[in-house]
């Protein structure tokens, strides 16, 4: 008699993250982040070099759109430290159907949240930016670009949360894999777009937010199908709706003041654009080359705190305090390495690729000095970063919260507002580094007294 096989059972790509070597899974998740971030930060820096072509008054128009774009993205970046946090713990626990009710909940109120975040952003386009200091030359620059792009935030929202709950879940390579082929088609549609070749339409700035809003599309796309048939956690049953306001308690007591942490960081450098923008259209150029420049530079900084927030997560899910030590000595050191390397390399090289974008002295000239002095805070700026994660993956957001409104708010901005009106922009750009190493030590030193407060109640022997 022949005998039926069975089918067999997709692998899962979840991970668990509390067994084996702490620098493995650490390395392992952070290695597609690491690429799939560098694609993903290559839209602005890709986006302001062709761009840059068109001429200053382009730059310049870019230098307010991607403050705006950047509070929005934040909003997403805070959403998804509640999805992780929240996530990751119940995953440590093994409870799968309690996933599936979080992350579907947490799909439903991004979309909610990115449809709200279009309709007012159209709303509000003339008042906001002439309130940043934009001038009636750039104005209509501006709403070439943002009227197209402010239809993207559903396409950048939800990919960011959904992404959110594939790491909670240790699984980092899907993800990677897609920012850069998002990244890669974004090249391709830029130079298409804006300049009108190979029988496009030359659109200009608009192209610009053309061939980012094609691209995010297709991400959103390959997240909601990947969530739903290879990860398998989206679920509209009754039981997932009914639970929806305690599946956004949970997530929301981490999300509110990890959106507060990240959205005052772009809203903070709104307000320092609108200082620089005192000093001229080539000024504001030159600032939104130095900190594209610089975005590109984060990338590590950023990929380390994407993985750390997970790990931390099942791992205190666990009551593996051992593992969340030796995690957090390995990123310390990191930071702390590769934060003095890329300020070796902007020094070095600085003149060079500020140059790449424009050619005129004044404006290379303002950000190479961004770009000497800046970098030498890497390291404890991308610990901050860090330490912000953890915070939210052991359910306490509010210390992050008060170590970033320290860094931007209490110091960069009265300091940068002090110096530029007093001296010079080139004084200013120093107040930057002095703020990131101040909330870098005070930030490396809080969470090293709460691990060692949580431990005693919480470590099983």
């Amino acid at each position: 008699m022949a005998t039926v096989e069975k089918p067999q059972k997709r692998k899962s790509p979840r991970v668990d993250l509390t067994t084996g070597p702490v620098h493995k899974h650490l390395i392992r998740m952070a290695l597609p982040m690491i690429i799939g971030l560098t694609a993903s930060m290559s839209f602005t820096f890709v986006d302001s070099f062709f761009i840059a072509r068109l001429g200053t008054d382009e730059i310049a128009a870019m230098g307010y759109v991607t403050r705006i774009a950047f509070v929005i993205i934040s909003m997403s970046i805070g959403l998804m430290a509640g999805v992780s946090s929240v996530i990751a713990r119940v995953a440590g626990r093994g409870d799968q159907q309690e996933v599936k009710i979080l992350a579907t909940n947490t799909l439903i109120l991004t979309f909610a949240l990115s449809i709200f975040v279009t309709i007012v952003g159209l709303a509000t386009i003339d008042p906001l930016f002439k309130a940043m200091g934009a001038n009636d030359q750039v104005m209509p620059l501006i709403h070439e670009y943002i009227v197209v792009w402010y239809f993207s935030p559903l396409f950048i929202m939800l990919p960011m949360t959904g992404g959110a709950v594939m790491r909670a879940l240790g699984d980092t390579k899907l993800q990677g894999n897609l920012m850069v082929i998002s990244a890669i088609l974004n090249v391709i549609l830029d130079p298409l777009l804006i300049f009108g070749l190979l029988g496009f339409p030359e659109l200009g700035l608009e192209g610009a937010a053309w061939a980012s809003l094609i691209t995010r599309f297709v991400s959103f796309a390959i997240i909601l199908y990947s969530l739903n048939y290879q990860y398998e956690v989206i679920t509209f049953s009754s039981e997932t709706l009914v639970h929806f306001t305690d599946s956004m308690r949970k997530i929301l007591h981490v999300g509110i003041p990890a959106t507060g942490t990240n959205i005052i960081i772009p809203i903070v450098a709104a307000l320092v654009i609108t200082i620089v923008s005192r000093f001229g259209t080539e000024a504001v150029a030159a600032t939104h080359i130095a900190t594209t420049i610089e975005m590109i530079s984060l990338v590590l900084f950023f990929s380390a705190s994407a993985v750390i927030g997970p790990f931390i997560g099942q791992n205190l899910g666990a009551n593996r305090f051992d593992r969340i030590d030796e995690a957090i000595n390995k990123i310390a050191l990191f930071c702390m390495l590769w934060g003095g390397f890329v300020a070796i390399i902007l020094a070095l090289f600085a003149p060079f690729i500020a140059g790449l974008f424009r050619d005129e002295e004044s404006i290379i000239s303002l950000a190479v000095s961004y770009l000497y002095v800046v970098p030498v805070s890497y390291g404890l700026y991308g610990l901050v970063m860090s330490v912000n994660a953890i915070f939210n993956s052991l359910g306490k957001p509010m210390p992050g919260v008060a170590i970033s409104t320290l860094r931007v708010f209490f110091l960069q901005l009265p300091l940068f507002y002090f110096t530029a009106h007093f001296y010079n922009l080139e004084t200013a750009f120093i107040t930057i580094s002095i703020s990131n190493m101040i909330a870098g030590t005070v930030g490396y030193i809080w969470v090293r007294s709460t691990i060692r407060r949580l431990r005693p109640a919480n470590t099983t022997s």
